[in-house]
Order: C-alpha cells, then structure tokens, then sequence
C-alpha cells in the first residue's frame, strides 16, 4: 500500500518554503491543503515572482487569507499518510520542503517520505527514465500539489501494477 505526496513551494532555493501540498492515495482519493507562511515559526520570508506567475500561479496573499496553520497541515498529514507503508514523491526538492514544514511546527512525520527513483530501481530494476516517460505521456504537469500528485500515482502505477 502505497501513497504520493506533491509540494508547490515560494521559489526553487534553499530559502524557499512549501506553500501547498497534495497527496494521492491508492483509491484515487487526493487533497491539497494550501499552507499560511505567516504560521510557521521560521521566518518564511522568500518569494519567487516568477515561480507565482509562471508555475503554480498561487499568490503569497491567497495563502495568508485561505491556507491552513503549518502544525494543523503537519497532523492532517500524519493523519492521513501515516498508515502507508511508503509515500513517494518524484523529487528531492519534497524531501526538503516535507523537512521545512515539519520542523516550523516543530513535528516530525509519522512515514516515510521516499523519491520514487531510488525505489524504482531498488525495488524494481525500473529506470527513473521510464517513470518520466509515464509521467510524461499524462500530459504537461499542472504544477499544483494534488494534481500532481494524482499524476505520479498513475505512472507509478503504469509501471509497477
């Protein structure tokens, strides 16, 4: 039993921080949860103009006024992801956005977060090549958490079922 996870994030540096995050779950069931950068007990200060206007199109105002509290995200997570025996994402940047959000709510994850290349080829011989020609063949990625997540479940899914 398995589950994918997806972050959007302010901007692509190590400054950067996750802004919303979705899941997929093995019924097709997904859901995203914006995230209030004004929660966090770090400072989350940086934001990428192009990354709003040009890749997820969500506005730093639209997370103060509709995202969830970082700790009420974190245990909604745990809640839901911690019955999975793994949850992959499809790159290193969750990993460390997935470490970000938990350690402004001063958390920690109840499962593993794992990036679906190394477990393809350790598990399953599987090439990363062949899972980004499975993801490419769903079309151009929606660059929001859920949707995105949804399509790494499917290429997964594609090539290991």
């Amino acid at each position: 039993m398995w589950a994918t996870l997806d972050f959007e994030a302010s901007g692509l540096s190590d400054q950067s921080y996750p802004i919303e995050v979705g899941y997929s779950l093995p019924d097709g069931y997904g859901e995203s949860l914006l995230i209030n950068p004004l929660t966090a007990s770090d400072v989350w200060q940086h934001w990428d103009d192009y990354a709003e206007n040009e890749i997820h199109r969500i506005s730093r105002k639209e997370l103060e006024i509709k995202g969830n509290q970082v700790v009420e995200v974190c245990q909604h997570l745990n809640a839901v992801l911690g019955k999975f025996e793994h949850v992959f994402c499809d790159s290193q940047w969750d990993l460390f956005w997935l470490g970000r959000l938990y350690h402004a709510a001063h958390m920690r994850p109840s499962f593993m977060l794992t990036e679906i290349g190394h477990w393809l080829m350790q598990e399953n011989g599987i090439e990363r090549s062949r899972f980004q020609l499975a993801l490419e063949e769903q079309g151009p990625i929606k660059h929001r958490a859920m949707e995105d997540a949804k399509q790494i479940r499917l290429a997964i899914t594609r090539l290991v079922e």
